[in-house]
């Protein structure tokens, strides 16, 4: 769902190689990256059913998340990131009860047909407001 450049994307280099070296060997072992995602996206299907092609919020959700769970590996959860798991679980609720999509349209074309495009109302060809009876 997400890959290492979407972490840099958040935070240095430097920081996930060293939140991701918990046995302090100088590298960056993408085992423990692949847990805190798994973890993230475990926590995610709690609320929804992942789609195959996530909205932008939704991925950085997923970002925001697999990072939070580097942190809590390694005890370094501060105040901030406790706030920024409660807003996307505020996200991820919204998105459960549909409020917020969580799967990219494919069709971004408008569902007005072209012929009532200039009008305020649709009105259907069949269907008329009757004018007698008015003055």
């Amino acid at each position: 769902m997400i890959t290492n450049e979407d972490l840099l994307k958040e935070i240095s280099e430097q920081e996930l190689l060293e939140l991701s070296d918990i046995n302090a060997t100088g590298e960056l072992n993408q085992d423990v990256i692949d847990d805190a995602l798994n973890d993230a996206i475990s926590f995610i299907e709690s609320f929804i059913v992942l789609p195959v092609d996530p909205t932008t919020l939704l991925k950085k959700i997923t970002t925001d998340l697999t990072i939070y769970e580097l942190k809590r590996k390694n005890g370094l959860v501060s105040d901030e990131d406790k706030e920024l798991k409660k807003e996307n679980e505020a996200y991820l609720t919204k998105m459960s009860n549909g409020r917020l999509i969580t799967q990219k349209r494919a069709d971004t074309s408008s569902s007005i047909p072209d012929e009532n495009k200039s009008f305020a109302f649709r009105h259907r060809a069949t269907r008329r407001v009757k004018k007698e009876g008015f003055r």
